[in-house]
């Protein structure tokens, strides 16, 4: 005994498009949050080694992702970063929301929302 579901065609066509939007859109959010997140860490290293601003670079990938290197002073390895931490934490909750938007907005262009 066979079930068909009648209007699965459709959804299963709406999810494969929902798949493609919403990775074009959460590349394009971690785009703008990577660049922001590398602004103010310009912003916010110290003057000392102000030389090391033009260091802090980023890098967007072919996945979707968004590299940032900040130099040399950055040192993963370090407790307290001092001003890559501090961009984290006040770009954390913007960034969030940007990706929770573009989700949302993929959702509302997948399922005409």
């Amino acid at each position: 005994m066979t079930r068909t579901v009648i209007g699965a065609d459709v959804v299963m066509r709406k999810l494969t498009y929902l798949k493609i939007t919403s990775s074009k859109e959460v590349a394009e959010a971690n785009h703008k949050s990577g660049e922001e997140l590398i602004r103010i860490s310009k912003i916010l290293i110290p003057a000392v080694t102000g030389t090391n601003r033009a260091l802090i670079k980023g890098t967007a990938n072919a996945d979707g992702s968004y590299l940032c290197d900040f130099g040399p002073k950055a040192k993963v390895i370090e407790e307290n970063r001092p001003f890559v931490n501090p961009a984290l934490a006040v770009t954390r909750k913007k960034h969030k929301a940007r990706a929770k938007r573009a989700i949302k907005k993929a959702v509302k262009d997948a399922f005409g929302g």
